[in-house]
């Protein structure tokens, strides 16, 4: 759904890049880009919020701080000068491609723009669709032990986090990005809530331990064994028993930030397929065979019809590895094979790397450098992480830690799990102050 570019008096309404829904259905996303006086100002949705915050992290500070003070005012509408409104424009994180056709008078001195999207959160699932609740409704009893020991993490009014308990004197593990930040925060536990302190902190793996005031509370017990790729995976909720359903799609790595798999391409979305430009000499996808203007329609034998498909396709591989890659030149289908190269992205081709990644969703504060996950294609949001996730016989393989992007969520295996709560909850971690 789009909409027109036309003049209304003194504001200018744009069509934006668009947002995939959590499983692949294509939303507008609709921003009002008004000169003074400023737009009205409506109360910020939690959608709009949590895509500010994504947008921070990567913004310079001056125009960080122009989202931020709407974030803190609880306001949709962003106010640059035109010099910031320029380089938020040009940034390779923007995602708001129609902005790039705007350009403001210096004598108007400021520009505001405010934004409106669709509820990500609350779009309807088709009954065709995988999340269809009537079929997670059937999963509900695959999740009856795991769900004993999940709770939610909340802050004053909304869920940030699940959490997971790890000992029955009140000890849970969660996500420590979504809640540090929050602190204090508090455990919903059969019904009540109850307040949480942090523990201890595990920085490379990003798991906070919480202490709350309660006793003989049922503890996660984790699956043995590896799980293989390809299996159905179940998110259970503290709101509803089944948050959605997913493939194990990618073993065990780690994310931290070093050399990653590189097919050296520049991916635009078309009807056909994902064209790919700028190949180099000496580059995988050259030394395949590939050129200018060719669309990749398959690699590694999972088709490939979004931009997120083939991102997700070569972040799955390892740098010397093979994929055989079907693609279309001319009218005529044809295959190659190419050997994967190992680069570590940065600058504006790492940003805009991460923005075609995160389009379509909304991802976690913190979705990468995890020393060893896996990958699976559950769409959950962030305050789905820190909850356990469970195979079709109801086994904790691991534990949800980031809602990576458009086709990535990162679990934290049970086998690892294991090591990293036993070190949080050594005799004499407890005895320890908590963290502020």
């Amino acid at each position: 759904m789009g909409y027109q570019f036309k003049v209304l008096q003194n504001t200018f309404r744009c069509r934006a890049a668009g947002l995939g829904s959590l499983v692949g259905a294509v939303i507008g996303l609709l921003f009002v880009i008004a000169w003074s006086p400023v737009a009205a100002q409506a109360q910020m949705p939690r959608d709009l919020r949590d895509q500010f915050e994504q947008l921070i992290l990567d913004l310079e500070p001056d125009v960080a701080k122009c989202f931020q003070d709407a974030i803190d005012q609880d306001i949709c509408s962003v106010e640059f000068t035109t010099g910031q409104f320029r380089r938020f424009r040009d940034n390779p994180v923007n995602p708001f491609e129609d902005t790039y056709r705007i350009e403001p008078d210096d004598a108007l001195g400021s520009i505001s723009l405010n934004f409106e999207i669709p509820s990500l959160r609350n779009r309807r699932i088709e009954p065709f669709e995988r999340q269809n609740e009537d079929l997670l409704e059937t999963l509900a009893p695959v999740v009856t032990d795991a769900r004993r020991a999940l709770v939610g993490i909340w802050k004053d009014d909304r869920m940030v986090a699940l959490g997971t308990v790890v000992d029955s004197d009140g000890y849970v593990i969660t996500k420590a990005s979504e809640v540090q930040k929050r602190a204090p925060v508090e455990c919903l536990i059969d019904g009540k809530r109850i307040s949480a302190r942090i523990e201890r902190v595990d920085d490379h793996n990003d798991i906070a331990l919480l202490k709350v005031n309660a006793v003989d509370l049922p503890v996660v017990q984790w699956a043995d064994g590896p799980t293989p790729c390809g299996s159905f995976l179940i998110t259970p909720g503290s709101e509803k028993e089944v948050v959605a359903l997913g493939t194990y799609a990618a073993k065990p790595r780690s994310t931290v930030s070093g050399e990653q798999a590189f097919l050296g391409v520049n991916p635009d979305q078309t009807s056909a397929g994902v064209m790919v430009t700028e190949i180099n000499e000496g580059e995988a996808s050259y030394d395949a065979g590939l050129r200018d203007g060719d669309v990749i329609v398959e690699m590694a034998g999972k088709p490939i019809i979004e931009v997120g498909d083939l991102v997700n396709a070569v972040r799955c591989q390892r740098p010397g590895d093979q994929v055989q890659i079907k693609f279309l030149r001319r009218g005529r289908t044809l295959t190659t094979q190419a050997t994967l190269a190992g680069r570590s992205l940065s600058g504006e081709q790492a940003a805009r790397f991460k923005m075609m990644n995160c389009m379509g969703t909304i991802v976690s504060r913190r979705g990468d450098g995890f020393p060893y996950v896996f990958q699976h294609d559950t769409p959950l949001f962030p305050e789905h992480c820190g909850g356990p996730v469970v195979d079709l016989q109801g086994k904790v393989i691991g534990i949800n830690i980031a809602r990576q992007g458009r086709a990535s969520t990162l679990a934290i295996p049970a086998s690892r799990m294991k090591e990293i709560v036993k070190d949080l909850t050594r005799s004499n971690v407890a005895a320890r102050p908590p963290v502020d």
